[in-house]
């Protein structure tokens, strides 16, 4: 799809004004068209590389259209949109080429956290273009298109795919309704009906308590956005026997990007653990530094280092809820039964350890034990979860916090 056609996809009826229009290099027009206009209400600035001149290629007079971009979205606060269709970078420019594009490259770099940017991966996207991609807060990448900077290097996940470029610029649609216009702007709040479904678990907990038709799951349903009670707010799913590196790392951009904007984040735990001390200290560095309201709800295994990093009250969490049948403990049953119930756990047969595990998780790892002992808020039934949530960000909505002043953590 024309960048002109991505744009037109972009904007409420299809409007908006192009920006830079005349703007040409030795060789003709640039390879990218620049606008304004408004998505949801809301002013957004966008660029498109144009395929169909000279592919798309990223050079000097690119830069300089979509450097004019960034510095328009910082003045007045805008979101900034990017649809990505090139082959690379204009390879006769050499050195001019990639200061141009590290130019952009820091333009972007000061801009996050201060307004939202979103990257679509209409086309091709190799080399420079990747680069500033994956530099943006979401990606929503079109189904087959190509993203890489090297092409034997390991694809690069994006926050969600579409089938097509137009379903693509849908989805960006969703989320900057569900993003505010900038970090000093509040998040809109609309009036909006709970969701009547009783979550199970914590994989279909997020899309339970959402307002109908406001869920827009990200990075394979680990997370996602959407409105509870009216409300924009932030989802992680924490789930499975060992959360891996990768995934730790998305969930960390994602819980960031949730604290720049001050979007409540609502995390949902029933896991065992981490594949790695890297994969825990990458989750546990994010959560500890969000000033975002923080609610855990444990539904199922909040074990060691997960409730450590990303579940307790000490891991920064303002709300910890749990349903009846979660288990918090410090070793997963199956070992602990080895060392705090040794004696009982000497000689018995792999059927009676489960037994014994299956008690000491009843016992010692029961979620009203850890709320006698102070560590979980509140014990609930699962059909209760949409309206505690409700009330806890209700309650966290003027939430303030002052943190010691540095430039930057150093993980």
């Amino acid at each position: 799809m024309a960048g002109k056609q991505l744009l037109t996809a972009l904007y409420d009826a299809g409007e908006y004004t192009e920006l830079s229009r005349l703007s040409a290099d030795a060789d003709g027009a640039a390879e990218v068209v620049t606008a304004v206009g408004l998505v949801n209400g809301t002013q957004v600035y966008a660029f498109a590389q144009e395929q169909t001149v000279r592919c798309g290629a990223f050079g000097r007079k690119q830069a300089e259209k979509i450097g004019r971009l960034y510095q328009l979205a910082a003045q007045t606060g805008s979101p900034l949109v990017g649809c990505f269709d090139s082959d690379g970078m204009k390879l006769q420019e050499g050195l001019d080429a990639m200061d141009a594009l590290a130019e952009v490259l820091c333009a972007a770099n000061r801009l996050s956290g201060v307004v939202p940017q979103i990257a679509v991966i209409a086309g091709p996207c190799i080399g420079s273009a990747a680069m500033m991609a994956a530099n943006m807060d979401l990606t929503v990448a079109v189904k087959g298109a190509a993203w890489y900077l090297k092409k034997d290097e390991k694809p690069t996940k994006p926050a969600c795919t579409a089938a097509t470029a137009e379903q693509a610029m849908a989805l960006v649609r969703r989320a900057l309704d569900l993003l505010p216009a900038n970090n000093l702007t509040a998040p809109a709040v609309y009036e909006a009906g709970a969701a009547d479904t009783v979550p199970t678990g914590a994989a279909n907990a997020a899309a339970a308590v959402t307002d109908a038709d406001t869920l827009l799951p990200l990075y394979e349903g680990q997370a996602a956005l959407g409105r509870i009670g009216g409300r924009p707010a932030g989802f992680v799913t924490l789930q499975g026997d060992a959360i891996g590196c990768c995934e730790s790392r998305r969930l960390a951009r994602f819980v960031r990007l949730c604290d720049a904007f001050s979007l409540p984040v609502i995390t949902f735990v029933d896991a065992a653990g981490f594949d790695g001390m890297r994969a825990a200290a990458v989750l546990s560095d994010a959560y500890a530094e969000a000033t975002c309201p923080k609610i855990t709800v444990v539904t199922g295994r909040a074990y060691g280092s997960v409730y450590i990093a990303a579940a307790g009250r000490q891991a920064g969490a303002d709300v910890v809820l749990a349903w009846p049948q979660a288990t918090i403990c410090a070793l997963p049953p199956e070992a602990a039964i080895h060392v705090v119930w040794s004696e009982r756990a000497a000689g018995l047969s792999p059927q009676e350890q489960k037994k014994l595990a299956e008690e000491y998780a009843a016992v010692e790892g029961s979620a009203k034990k850890a709320a006698a002992g102070g560590h979980v808020s509140d014990v609930i039934e699962p059909a209760d979860t949409g309206r505690q949530l409700r009330t806890c960000i209700a309650m966290l909505a003027g939430k303030r916090v002052s943190l010691l002043p540095k430039k930057h953590t150093t993980r």
